[in-house]
């Protein structure tokens, strides 16, 4: 007769270590409103519908709607009329009339919950440092460039450009050093010298 293995006991230390990480919460979940959200909204509203038709108020819109990612925050709610609701959602026109006055009230993302903040931070951070990883690297191509357009005596073409951007920085400095090295050669051959302090030309 086979005996059931005795599970090994967790350690104390390891029991519960994941218990404070909770999953984020599903699109149906911020969808939702929080009941403390539609109490604030029901108590601005004095009872009545908020589109301003008159009616009792029944039910809590979303001005963006679930479907388009409209979350259950306050700034996306709105206290209506059952027959309201439903002509919102059937009418394209004046859906959007009602996005447009929240979007002057509370801002173009008044539907956004602290998540979707979290991510459009994010967003925003990694926008701002890849343009100034370009800014510096279009830095250290000019004068790059302004050298190739030198020694070829016209203004560098689209494709050329294109390529040298593709270069290494490594490669760059490569490029630049063999190009700066031909242009003084080309010069000394031409009987040119660069000019060295107080207008002297210096030769060898």
């Amino acid at each position: 007769m086979a005996f059931a293995k005795k599970k090994k006991e967790i350690a104390p230390w390891r029991q519960n270590i994941l218990s404070h990480h909770k999953g984020r919460p599903s699109r149906a979940d911020r969808a939702e409103f929080p009941a403390s959200v539609v109490k604030e909204l029901i108590k601005e509203a004095g009872g009545r519908c908020q589109c301003g038709c008159g009616r009792p108020d029944t039910e809590t819109h979303h001005v963006m709607p679930r479907t388009r990612d409209g979350r259950g925050v306050k700034t996306n709610g709105m206290r209506v009329n059952g027959i309201c609701n439903q002509r919102f959602h059937a009418n394209e026109d004046e859906l959007q009339q009602w996005i447009n006055v929240y979007t002057e009230r509370y801002g173009p993302y008044f539907w956004y919950d602290d998540q979707d903040w979290e991510e459009y931070r994010r967003r925003e951070n990694a926008e701002l440092q890849l343009a100034e990883a370009q800014r510096l690297k279009e830095e250290r191509l000019e004068p790059v460039m302004t050298l190739l357009s030198s020694a070829a005596g016209r203004q560098l073409r689209a494709k050329e450009k294109r390529l040298i951007e593709s270069l290494p920085d490594k490669q760059m400095n490569v490029l630049a050093d063999l190009i700066t090295d031909v242009v003084n050669g080309l010069n000394q051959a031409a009987g040119y010298y660069p000019r060295h302090g107080y207008g002297h030309y210096f030769e060898d």
